[in-house]
């Protein structure tokens, strides 16, 4: 049984705007209103978000690899993203593991990876977390509580995000300066080429600046301070919220 709101691999990573490597033997063919995204993805991810949004940064370089034919590749940088509290990357992790889709079929190791996606309730992510665990036998369920636990270790929002935080944190306090004293700041991939600098080299002034970053935080970490917590060891509250078909 395959969920119906269980999307494709293809589909997540071509909902990305960032995203690339070498000639590949095969790689995935877009559908026809998937081409020019696409073709963005292909694009050299931007080097300064690494800086302030590793998640980011790296589901761009899966989403990179994936439509250049490196699956493998793809799922190692969706990896590093989901370590840095990315949603998107751990339910592009869960759908790939649930549905075979370019990985091993396991499901109770994508159901796993769905639940760590949807711990904010986010809406986007809920409902595929609930359709497949509506979809798993009893001893799935029990195989995915062990994955679950594991996981959590490494990329729940709890070690995660907190980490993502600092990070950005760190980074955006390396600008504030010019956003306090009017200053002009250039980021790699972050700040757009001046048409005046014969080098074509771009700055952005840290106010201009300083409110893109907030806004990226922002959109990256929504619903992180509004979590509901209910159990320590088992994927409940959703066994309550959503009760298993029979």
């Amino acid at each position: 049984m395959k969920p119906s709101n269980l999307l494709s691999l293809s589909l997540i990573l071509a909902s990305t705007f960032f995203a690339g490597a070498a000639v590949a033997r095969d790689r995935p063919q877009p559908l026809p209103d998937q081409q020019d995204v696409v073709a963005k993805s292909l694009l050299p991810c931007p080097g300064g978000l690494e800086r302030f949004l590793p998640g980011d940064y790296y589901f761009c370089s899966a989403a990179r690899n994936y439509w250049r034919g490196y699956p493998g590749m793809a799922r190692e940088s969706l990896k590093d993203a989901a370590a840095w509290a990315s949603k998107p990357a751990q339910y592009a992790l869960g759908i790939m593991y649930f549905n075979g889709d370019h990985a091993d079929r396991n499901r109770p190791l994508g159901l796993a990876w769905l639940a760590l996606a949807a711990e904010r309730h986010d809406p986007n992510y809920e409902p595929a977390f609930i359709s497949a665990y509506k979809a798993v036998t009893p001893d799935e369920l029990r195989q995915a509580n062990a994955y679950w636990v594991q996981l959590k270790a490494k990329y729940a929002d709890d070690i995660a995000a907190k980490r993502a935080e600092h990070r950005f944190d760190r980074a955006y306090r390396e600008i504030a300066w010019a956003m306090n004293f009017g200053g002009s700041v250039f980021i790699d991939g972050l700040t757009m080429p001046d048409s005046f600098n014969p080098n074509g080299i771009g700055h952005q002034s840290g106010f201009s600046l300083a409110r893109f970053l907030q806004a990226q935080r922002s959109s990256y970490f929504q619903g992180y301070n509004s979590r509901v917590f209910v159990g320590e060891e088992q994927l409940v509250p959703i066994s309550q919220v959503a009760p298993r078909a029979d």
